[in-house]
């Protein structure tokens, strides 16, 4: 608050921006129903939640920034900066709505989404049992008109209406889901049921816009929904740097400090070393995974990785894969590269400082481990450091 006062203050508070992302994310996962990766675990799951933790992140950075703007509105009445002790009262209030009121609202809305995104998964694995998808609400005195006008309603799974229609539909929202089996549908079809396209009408007068989604298959917060993310196009766009909007260091900075970076350990002297080093981590298929536990991300070593670093002579600091991994110096969540249907592709990127240059490791949306690579220039790593943060050291 001082330093918003004396206009001091450019960038994000990280802490308040890592206790609403963690927050969020401890509330989804709460939802979710699953032992993550455990024995029922797919693909899919994997997927979802990398997609939505990056989610929680952006949106903790467009939240952090719209609220660090409210604080700076607050310096001023009429034009004339207030005495502190004014802005003061009015900061605890804007805190107290921000961090209070509505982070307790968001928290129940993403636990609901973990919730709903778990049972899509579950939806898309059984579809050829249960081809079809019924409506339901509480059905009880809490159940808003505009929810009761969908109850009932059955529609097949790939069908339209559920991108933007599947529960949750509003804050607090209890709507589900109930599958249905061909034979369930010919018994419970509602003879008067409007058709999808007249459906999707009614339910798109009644629901906000942040909510006309799928939390399956698409984000929570939406870009385009949200009001938070009108503060910030970079948080929008997903595209925070470390040095403009997180304060951090520049690489040059980091690398002024010899004492803080790593050093490597020097076990791989020559490609039998890599090839035995690999033999001793690999299971039966040839791949192992690494759990990141504090992020709760998965690096999956395959064949095609081993071969890779071979081909691009890059084996000879393997042996620091776990070190960099398990001990990074930062962790960004990076959107690049091609675009897929929920814009660029994203990668969850770790980042380890060492004594001549940065090692990166790039995770895909699958938890396979992309890319493994001393970097050529320090000041390269910058390229990486954009995105979302997910931590730093």
């Amino acid at each position: 608050m001082n330093d918003i006062y004396k206009g001091v203050a450019t960038t994000i508070p990280y802490e308040l921006y890592q206790f609403t992302a963690y927050g969020l994310w401890q509330s989804y996962k709460k939802g979710y129903g699953k032992e993550l990766y455990g024995a029922d675990w797919t693909v899919n799951d994997t997927e979802l939640i990398n997609r939505v933790q990056n989610n929680f992140f952006s949106f903790s950075g467009a939240k952090s920034f719209d609220e660090m703007m409210a604080l700076r509105d607050a310096v001023y009445q009429d034009g004339k900066i207030v005495p502190f002790s004014k802005f003061k009262e009015k900061a605890f209030g804007i805190n107290k709505k921000y961090n209070g009121q509505y982070l307790e609202v968001e928290r129940q809305q993403v636990m609901r989404a973990g919730t709903m995104g778990s049972l899509w998964v579950d939806i898309e694995a059984d579809k050829d049992r249960y081809p079809y998808l019924k409506y339901v609400t509480r059905e009880d005195s809490r159940v808003r008109e505009a929810h009761q006008s969908l109850n009932g309603l059955i529609y097949p799974v790939d069908d339209s209406f559920w991108n933007s229609y599947y529960p949750p539909n509003g804050w607090r929202c209890r709507c589900t889901v109930q599958k249905l089996s061909e034979r369930d549908y010919n018994h419970q079809k509602p003879k008067d049921q409007p058709d999808s396209e007249q459906a999707q009408k009614i339910a798109g007068k009644t629901t906000p816009k942040e909510f006309r989604n799928n939390v399956g298959t698409s984000e929570v917060f939406t870009k385009d929904g949200h009001p938070y993310y009108k503060a910030s196009k970079d948080a929008a766009e997903k595209q925070l740097s470390a040095t403009k909007h997180y304060g951090m260091r520049t690489s040059v900075e980091v690398y002024n400090n010899p004492s803080k970076l790593a050093s490597y350990q020097g076990s791989i002297t020559n490609r039998q070393d890599y090839e035995n080093l690999w033999k001793e981590c690999q299971g039966a298929n040839g791949t192992f995974t690494l759990t990141d536990k504090r992020l709760d991300i998965t690096a999956k070593f395959d064949q095609a990785l081993k071969q890779k670093m071979l081909d691009k002579d890059r084996y000879q600091y393997f042996d620091e894969a776990a070190n960099v991994f398990g001990k990074p110096d930062e962790v960004w969540g990076i959107f690049k590269g091609a675009k897929t249907h929920l814009g660029k592709e994203f990668f969850n990127t770790y980042i380890k400082y060492y004594d001549d240059k940065p090692i990166v490791m790039l995770v895909n949306k699958q938890g396979r481990v992309d890319s493994f690579y001393k970097l050529e220039s320090i000041k390269q790593v910058e390229d990486f450091r954009v995105g979302v943060l997910k931590y730093k050291k």
